[in-house]
């Protein structure tokens, strides 16, 4: 088993050359492609290689010596230029092992490390270096830890142990390592044997303490007494909270989305849009994650995406496995969940631990393939990808190949029967050489197939991400359902009470108006001017912040941090007064490019006078 470290996240080149404690500069090693290819090949090898390759004359490539830094000695850093040292790569190893562009490859060690290797990666920009990092990381640690162990004479089964163990990583999306208490070794857990189909990094966390059965033979740590019971909405929502949600299935008329794993609810279109004409499946992608509001009606769960602000605070989502995270986050990248992976081994596939495979079956790694697409997109990357002249270049290779044999099988059926001439001999080499020429012309185009397959992929990914974004944007602004109210007062401050005092009976529920009264208010010019120069939007996030203060609904203003506003940024500074008045700031909106602030003053009295609507950086009154 490979040595234990503190693994830190990769850090892309770009935020790494920023950081004020530089790390070590490790070696990178360069050599041609044939020398690599040998190197590779050495049935001696003892370490992980990692290949980075790059674009000569190209400003964007992946920091080689960055990479090094990270993953120190637990594996060796290659850099290779691309085009001929490539191509010299690509001809001396196994089909399908090549690299090419800017990308990076893991190539494990051991035996039958060809089986085992990953799919390559390639960078465009340089945002993606961060998941890339990330991914080569993960890799590592698999290939270090599903290396065939060597073979063991035969002993009886071991019966089960109760084990504490740590998370060291997730080295897949179906696949843990863990480091088990008061033993020098590391065992797996599997993400069938929890809740299939969930990435692991949404039920674990690096770091986090576990306890469960291991199966000494196998190696594998069962963690199943961990998962928690499906819980009730109303035990950890109230009624108007935002909560995160997945989006299961979509239809134009509504959508089905979870608010953990077996708890599916209804969202009608008009819960997601203002706008009759829109459909769901315009505004909602399926397993994207949304914000929705929790509402209960007669006992049923009501879930609403209508009005809800991006930077209104959501209650976590709750977790799924004892002591876990989250098992929805923000800010976790979803659309990660689109990426079409290359063709390539699965990491974890590769294990030759007997009963890890057997349990995984024959049919696991195209499962596991089949789990990273999802539904209509690995349909359309099927129709992209697969033009008719890609369909039919292996099958006129093949063509191509038996006719050579034929005619070999013929030429040489003469020869035995006329006798070998050197005439004869020389036809039969020129033939061979001819086919040999035809079939690595055809191998080039259908390599040059699969790199431009493999650019597809990647755009497809990309598309997919930025439609999530654009129907989250589009979305976003169907789903505001109030219009501004009709002008009913000639009086500025009658109108705005009136408008106040609407919210307070559209936002406060029936059974807390007597708790949360309508305090009493004085609104002065400079508010009533700074509250008509605000956009609707901003208007109803002011509604709600002066709603909070007035009605004295003290959770929601403490969550807007009231306070004093002082003289100056100093550390000792008093707060701005007017006689015994106090001049008071809270947040109306956060998150936000020039965020919204309320001054008011406090009066001793208790009463509230609204001051002005300002900018975050705005702080005299």
């Amino acid at each position: 088993m490979p040595a234990q470290k503190n693994r830190n996240r990769l850090t892309p080149p770009q935020e790494a050359a920023a950081q004020d404690c530089a790390v070590d500069q490790h070696t990178v090693l360069r050599m041609g492609g044939s020398a690599l290819v040998k190197h590779l090949m050495d049935p001696k090898r003892s370490k992980t290689a990692v290949v980075i390759s790059y674009k000569s004359g190209e400003a964007f490539r992946i920091d080689a010596e960055a990479v090094a830094a990270k993953l120190g000695a637990e594996a060796e850093v290659f850099e290779i230029p691309n085009s001929f040292e490539t191509y010299q790569l690509e001809r001396g190893l196994p089909e399908r092992l090549h690299i090419f562009g800017s990308g990076a490859r893991v190539y494990p060690h051991g035996q039958q490390w060809q089986d085992r290797v990953p799919g390559p990666h390639i960078a465009y920009r340089p945002a993606e270096l961060s998941t890339l990092c990330q991914a080569l990381e993960n890799e590592v640690l698999a290939a270090q830890y599903f290396e065939p162990p060597a073979p063991r004479p035969p002993t009886t089964a071991a019966l089960p142990v109760i084990v504490e163990a740590v998370v060291q990583g997730i080295a897949g999306p179906d696949r843990a390592m863990v480091t088990l208490a008061g033993r020098d070794d590391m065992a797996l857990i599997r993400g069938e044997d929890l809740l299939p189909g969930i990435p692991l990094d949404w039920l674990l966390a690096k770091g986090q303490a576990l306890k469960g059965t291991l199966d000494t033979a196998t190696n594998v740590l069962d963690v199943k007494t961990l998962l928690l019971p499906r819980p009730s909405p109303v035990t950890v929502y109230q009624q108007g909270d935002v909560a995160l949600a997945r989006v299961k299935s979509v239809r134009p008329t509504h959508a089905m989305a979870e608010l953990w794993p077996g708890s599916d609810f209804r969202i009608d279109v008009n819960r997601i849009s203002s706008n009759d004409l829109d459909s769901a499946e315009d505004l909602l992608t399926e397993g994207e994650v949304v914000r929705v509001r929790v509402a209960y009606d007669n006992g049923a769960v009501v879930l609403s995406m209508l009005d809800v602000d991006d930077d209104e605070a959501a209650v976590p989502a709750p977790p799924l496995v004892s002591g876990g995270p989250a098992w929805l986050d923000s800010e976790r990248p979803y659309a990660s969940l689109f990426t079409v992976r290359s063709s390539g081994a699965h990491p974890i596939a590769g294990s030759n631990t007997a009963a890890v495979a057997d349990a995984d079956g024959p049919g696991a790694s195209d499962r596991t393939s089949a789990a990273a697409g999802i539904g209509d997109a690995a349909r359309a990357e099927e129709i992209l990808l697969t033009p008719v002249e890609r369909r039919t270049a292996l099958q006129t290779t093949q063509m191509q190949l038996e006719q050579a044999r034929h005619t070999i099988t013929e030429l040489v059926e003469a020869q035995k029967r006329q006798g070998a001439t050197d005439k004869v001999a020389r036809a039969l080499q020129d033939q061979l050489e001819a086919e040999r020429k035809g079939s690595k012309e055809l191998a080039r185009a259908l390599n040059e197939l699969d790199h431009e397959k493999d650019a597809l992929r990647e755009e497809l990914a990309r598309t997919k991400s930025a439609l999530v974004q654009q129907k989250q944007q589009r979305r976003s602004t169907s789903s505001r359902s109030e219009k501004a109210p009709q002008q009913l007062f000639l009086v500025a401050e009658e109108q705005f009470r009136f408008e106040l005092l609407l919210a307070w009976a559209n936002n406060v529920p029936a059974q807390e108006k007597d708790e949360n009264p309508l305090g009493t208010y004085h609104c002065s010019r400079h508010f009533l001017d700074s509250w008509a120069g605000l956009a609707e939007q901003q208007r109803r996030k002011t509604l709600r912040a002066v709603l909070d203060l007035v009605a004295d609904r003290k959770g929601s203003v403490r969550k807007r941090d009231a306070h004093p506003l002082r003289h100056n940024e100093g550390a000792h500074a008093g707060p701005t007064m007017r006689g015994e008045d106090v001049c008071m700031r809270l947040y109306v909106e956060q998150g936000t490019a020039g965020a919204l602030r309320l001054h008011y003053w406090k009066l001793p009295s208790g009463t509230v006078e609204l001051h002005e609507v300002v900018t975050h950086d705005v702080v005299k009154p």
